[in-house]
């Protein structure tokens, strides 16, 4: 199962105390994250809701939203998004210092806080802390999918959509798309945006390779 489809199953009341969610295939991951968020009812302005884009934080205010106690409630959220600290990726945003401080937090995290991190790319893991979110964390990991998984995962999206596919349109669509997640999601959402029947056609996809064709054609003026 993919994890954009095992994710699906995440509300708020089911949602573990560390949840780690990370993948090399970005475009999956992407709509995992969307729809995770979406799932848990994130709002901005919701008090019991704490976001960090960790790429631009200052780490003492995560720090200090770790272990602060709830607003008038039993538990709050805390969200790392953009954790690249914890993968392969080359450049850090955290000192060694504050990655240990994290390390620590994690060895006795707050009951009270139920901590959620997006870490796009492939994890780091050599890493003393990778290790300790592998052991303790939920995992959901976008990796590249078999194109089998891919083609389950996009005619039950299909279906719920309310597309149908004449013929060899459907398969027609995996192989204009390359077998790319991110790339038949985006085919997948503009063919739906102009057939208001729903029903794809094999000329319909003919359609839809003209226009990335003129699209890469205009970009590359």
């Amino acid at each position: 199962m993919l994890a954009v489809e095992d994710s699906q199953k995440l509300t708020l009341s089911n949602l573990s105390s560390l949840s780690l969610f990370t993948g090399t295939d970005q475009g999956q991951f992407e709509v995992m994250k969307s729809q995770v968020l979406k799932q848990i009812g994130y709002d901005s302005a919701d008090l019991n809701f704490a976001y960090f884009d960790m790429k631009e934080v200052v780490y003492k205010d995560v720090e200090l939203e770790l272990v602060s106690l709830p607003f008038f409630a039993d538990e709050k959220i805390v969200i790392l998004d953009h954790f690249v600290d914890i993968t392969t990726a080359k450049k850090r945003f955290l000192t060694d210092d504050e990655l240990k401080s994290f390390e620590a937090y994690l060895d006795n995290p707050s009951p009270t806080t139920k901590l959620l991190i997006f870490a796009e790319g492939k994890l780091d893991s050599k890493r003393r802390l990778v290790k300790l979110l592998k052991r303790d964390a939920t995992v959901f990991d976008a990796i590249e999918p078999k194109e089998q998984e891919l083609r389950q995962y996009f005619q039950i999206w299909s279906q719920t959509q309310g597309l149908q596919f004449v013929g060899q349109s459907f398969e027609n669509l995996l192989i204009k798309s390359g077998f790319q997640f991110s790339e038949i999601q985006k085919n997948l959402l503009f063919l739906q945006s102009y057939k208001s029947d729903g029903m794809i056609e094999e000329k319909d996809i003919r359609s839809e390779e003209r226009r990335v064709g003129k699209e890469c054609a205009s970009m590359c003026r």
